[in-house]
């Protein structure tokens, strides 16, 4: 569940999340359109839910354009290395160690034992979710049996997309689905407000020696540490109502971002190390 890699001198790495290939409001409809993220790099990073791979009415079309996005990777001469996410749980890595564990990556999911505490499958499954945990009791101090807890609460219930039965108003489903309860918006903001504390308190308890942080589930972009310390960098989503960046992580140490859409980069790279 932990993968490894090197990279040799001259070679990049290009780290991306969030993609949500097959999902109604995933912003790359085609893997096509992120074509442009294969260039200049030598090794492509999914930190996580490139596509859906759970089962739902949204499966098929996500398997179908992974494989295609995998196949875009082999031509362009690229290494994809994919991270499981809790919408791509198959996926057999949870972290990635880079340069000897100089850099971490991963999805971010862990970061809370109950996965997504705002996402329905959750909210409308608290007791299943709850025996789960308590069946993981070292996934405070063991880091591969977190990464294991997270995976099996991806899969505890099948996705909850939306709440068609609330009525027949696209905008009153819409609230349904969002903002009700209001514990759901609340969970939201408070995972917002917390990610990069929480993300500093998991790196220090599982992974301390590494010096940059990469990660994204949480669909919020943003950067801390960039001036000194350990650098932490969520890389947003690809997705409605989200912004996202592609970090670049080069053999020699240096971490720079760049915002993209599936139209290409809307920005020059930021460098950050």
């Amino acid at each position: 569940m932990i993968q490894e890699l090197d990279l040799a001198p001259g070679e990049r790495a290009r780290f991306i999340s969030d993609v949500h290939f097959g999902h109604a409001k995933a912003l790359a409809r085609e893997p096509e359109e992120l074509a442009f993220l294969l260039e200049e790099c030598t090794h492509l990073v999914v930190c996580g839910d490139l596509s859906e791979t759970r089962e739902s009415p949204c499966q098929a079309e996500g398997l179908e354009k992974r494989a295609r996005f995998l196949q875009m990777c082999r031509d362009a001469g690229v290494q994809p290395v994919l991270l499981a996410g809790n919408h791509d749980p198959d996926e057999k890595a949870g972290l990635l160690k880079l340069q000897g564990g100089r850099v971490c990556a991963l999805h971010g999911h862990a970061l809370f034992k109950e996965v997504a505490p705002w996402g329905w499958e959750y909210l409308k499954n608290k007791q299943a979710s709850r025996e789960l945990i308590a069946a993981f009791p070292e996934a405070d101090t063991d880091l591969r049996r977190r990464l294991e807890l997270a995976r099996a609460m991806s899969v505890l219930v099948p996705p909850i997309y939306t709440r068609s039965g609330a009525c027949r108003n696209k905008l009153v489903r819409f609230l349904a689905h969002s903002a009700w309860p209001p514990e759901r918006p609340a969970q939201i903001l408070l995972a917002w407000l917390t990610m990069m504390r929480r993300m500093r308190k998991f790196t220090e308890r599982f992974f301390p020696e590494a010096e940059v942080v990469i990660f994204g589930h949480l669909h919020r972009r943003a950067v801390t540490g960039k001036r000194g310390g350990r650098l932490y960098v969520n890389l947003g989503a690809c997705f409605h109502h989200a912004e996202c960046w592609a970090a670049d992580v080069t053999a020699e140490g240096g971490v720079s971002i760049r915002s993209y859409t599936p139209e290409g980069y809307d920005g020059p790279a930021v460098v950050l190390r």
